[in-house]
């Protein structure tokens, strides 16, 4: 990903003229326009990538991280986005859409930069409460839940705790439950109660 002051410093010249020579590139494909002055390399795009670098700070989740990590059959058209900032949703870039969730500043934790690819995205656990958080339960396969070890129970407990939203914590409680972790449903139901 690279802007249009990028390309002025790197071809040492006139914004005018930068301009021209990336509108040109976008036209002969060797270059993709993310959004007005944000553009990525054709050859070497991941869209997860892409997604988590339009807006600072932010990071993949939802169905997008759970399909990142193999925990779902879906094969989602749309990267879903979280930041403390709001951005609208940009369509069609190299043939995905980019979604823009808002989330309060106490619920931005549960991700960490991929070694490979330099991709901000939510730890496993962390997408399937943000699913719960933005209400977005349809997105949600319960794939992930087919081998134990794909998702850490414990983690998924703590970060649904954390939100303090009794919404999140019941769905989370109700999958946990649905996949027969009853006594970690049962504790997340009794913190309700408090």
């Amino acid at each position: 990903m690279f802007s249009l002051e990028d390309a002025v410093k790197v071809l040492r010249c006139k914004r005018a003229y930068a301009r021209l020579f990336l509108y040109r590139c976008v036209k002969k494909k060797l270059i993709g326009r993310v959004e007005r002055g944000l553009y990525y390399l054709t050859e070497r795009f991941n869209e997860y990538e892409i997604a988590s670098h339009v807006l600072n700070p932010s990071y993949v989740s939802m169905v997008s991280a759970l399909a990142y990590y193999g925990l779902t059959t879906q094969i989602p058209r749309v990267v879903y986005v979280v930041s403390t900032k709001r951005h609208k949703p940009i369509k069609n870039v190299a043939g995905f859409d980019i979604v823009f969730k808002k989330i309060k500043k106490e619920m931005f934790f549960g991700f960490h930069k991929e070694s490979e690819g330099n991709v901000f995205i939510a730890d496993a656990e962390k997408a399937i409460v943000d699913i719960f958080y933005f209400n977005d339960v349809n997105d949600l396969d319960e794939s992930a839940f087919e081998k134990p070890s794909r998702i850490d129970v414990d983690k998924l407990f703590s970060y649904a705790e954390k939100t303090g939203k009794k919404s999140v914590v019941l769905g989370v409680a109700k999958l946990l439950e649905e996949n027969g972790y009853f006594k970690q449903a049962e504790k997340l139901t009794g913190f309700i109660k408090k």
